[in-house]
């Protein structure tokens, strides 16, 4: 057998039916009907407890290459759903520097606009930038 690949497949699969089973530590094993958009393959290395079974899509993020620093990416946004919970609407998951913010559509589209807000902002500072630059040598 060679070494240099795992002995153990990763865990669940999905099954023939497209759903998945989840061994939970308060319900037992789980048949999971996924949506269409959840990418996550309901691995959990601890069994999580029912409420917890989390759908979410694959993560966006917004990203740039600039010559200081690369390419980087700046925010990350992903669909999000707790099936067996008191949340089991469909949130946006927003990651943020105060963590991961679930919102609805009205907040969705208050982050959006404050984005391209912020993105007029970094276009004024950009301008100043080079205002900036072009005097420093006076």
């Amino acid at each position: 057998m060679s070494t240099d690949r795992p002995t153990v497949a990763p865990e669940p699969r999905r099954n023939a039916d497209g759903t998945t089973s989840v061994r939970t530590s308060d319900g037992g094993t789980v048949r999971v009907a996924c949506p269409t958009w959840c990418f996550v393959e309901h691995g959990y290395t601890v069994p999580p407890a029912k409420a917890e079974i989390t759908h979410r899509s694959e993560p966006v993020w917004a990203l740039v290459d600039t010559p200081e620093h690369g390419p980087t990416s700046l925010v990350e946004v992903s669909l999000v759903q707790w099936p067996y919970s008191d949340r089991d609407v469909v949130f946006l998951g927003v990651e943020t520097d105060d963590g991961f913010l679930e919102v609805g559509p009205t907040g969705a589209r208050r982050i959006a606009a404050a984005l391209r807000g912020h993105a007029a902002h970094i276009d004024l500072m950009a301008a100043e930038l080079v205002n900036l630059r072009a005097g420093e040598g006076q």
